[in-house]
């Protein structure tokens, strides 16, 4: 059997200080990364976005201000032993940066418990807190928003 990407998506929620919003998983404590999640059979980008959001992290009252071109793909590593990796080889992602609605933002209590903390960070130290093998996707992503040099 040959091993497929996963299509999803990633969301880059900025600030008015133009730090992002990046979430701590609940399965690895100390472990950050950007909200994001699959594309379902049939849904298009945009409506994942809004769907994943709502189930990460609370709150899909934003707006998207950039969708990156192009796909960002990562490879999950040999030894990850999640299910998602023996399922795909790895993700292939649509970047979107986006911005809360005023009095809006993230809400985790009322998400799927993905998470159990946010913080806003500038995009160097989010880039330099990813895990190795996601790395250079983060770069990539945050490059073609305009967030990184």
């Amino acid at each position: 059997m040959v091993l497929e990407y996963r299509p999803c998506v990633v969301a880059v929620f900025t600030n008015k200080d133009g730090q992002i919003l990046v979430c701590e998983r609940s399965d690895f404590r100390g472990s950050w990364q950007l909200p994001q999640g699959g594309i379902e059979p049939g849904e298009s980008a945009l409506n994942a976005l809004y769907r994943e959001m709502r189930e990460e992290i609370g709150c899909d009252r934003f707006r998207v201000k950039k969708e990156a071109s192009g796909l960002i793909k990562y490879k999950f590593p040999e030894n990850l032993r999640k299910s998602i990796a023996k399922k795909w080889i790895g993700q292939s992602q649509v970047w979107f940066r986006v911005e809360f609605d005023a009095g809006f933002g993230p809400d985790i209590a009322a998400g799927d418990a993905e998470f159990v903390s946010c913080d806003w960070r500038d995009a160097k130290d989010v880039v330099a807190g990813i895990i190795d093998w996601k790395h250079d996707a983060y770069v990539e992503g945050l490059t073609k928003l305009g967030l990184l040099s």
